[in-house]
């Protein structure tokens, strides 16, 4: 058997280890959501 604390303990660090990673990622894509929707009209998109 397992203690409760030892679960909620690592449930708060999963929970904390997804936001670490997922934030960023929601960050960066919402940036470039908003830069492509600012040049969509503008400029064609360079290609790389």
């Amino acid at each position: 058997m397992v203690d409760n604390e030892i679960l909620i303990i690592g449930a708060f660090l999963g929970s904390g280890m997804l936001a670490y990673v997922i934030i960023p990622g929601l960050l960066v894509m919402w940036d470039r959501v908003l830069d492509h929707m600012e040049h969509s009209g503008m400029e064609e998109p360079k290609k790389q």
